[in-house]
């Protein structure tokens, strides 16, 4: 009888082991797709923040001292498109311009800027882009005078 559990159990654990390890493998299969996922849609935010924030200047922007704290409030004044200001509803990434919101991104879960005293013509931005999983981007950029 013990002869029979012991080769029961030395095939049914190469079984079992065969079994997680499948299991573990779809999910890192999903995980990366999700991941794939978001970090095209912190490219699309990129895109369109690069080309606004080259359009800044060190006095345009609106509410962001000088003073190293992370703000979730990224407003400024464009010299060909006026104010423009980023915000995110309901993990939707909007670009309001003249009173126009025009969807950037989903699932953008967090945008947050700041400048610091040592250096306040390089502005700090990161996006946290979530879903299930959540991918983070950094992004420094010099402001022109």
């Amino acid at each position: 009888m013990n002869k029979i559990r012991i080769i029961i159990s030395c095939l049914l654990l190469p079984f079992i082991i065969f079994i997680a390890f499948t299991f573990w493998k779809i999910k890192s299969k999903e995980v990366f797709k999700q991941k794939t996922v978001l970090a095209y849609e912190i490219r699309k935010v990129l895109g369109y923040l690069m080309l606004d924030l080259r359009e800044a200047r060190e006095g345009s922007f609106i509410g962001l001292p000088v003073d190293g704290q992370w703000h979730e409030r990224i407003a400024f004044k464009s010299s060909q498109l006026g104010d423009l200001e980023y915000i995110i509803q309901n993990r939707h990434l909007f670009r309001v311009s003249n009173g126009q919101q025009k969807l950037i991104a989903d699932n953008i879960g967090d945008l947050r800027i700041r400048r610091q005293r040592s250096a306040p013509d390089i502005v700090e931005v990161q996006i946290e882009a979530r879903n299930s999983v959540s991918l983070e981007s950094n992004l420094r950029i010099r402001i022109r005078d």
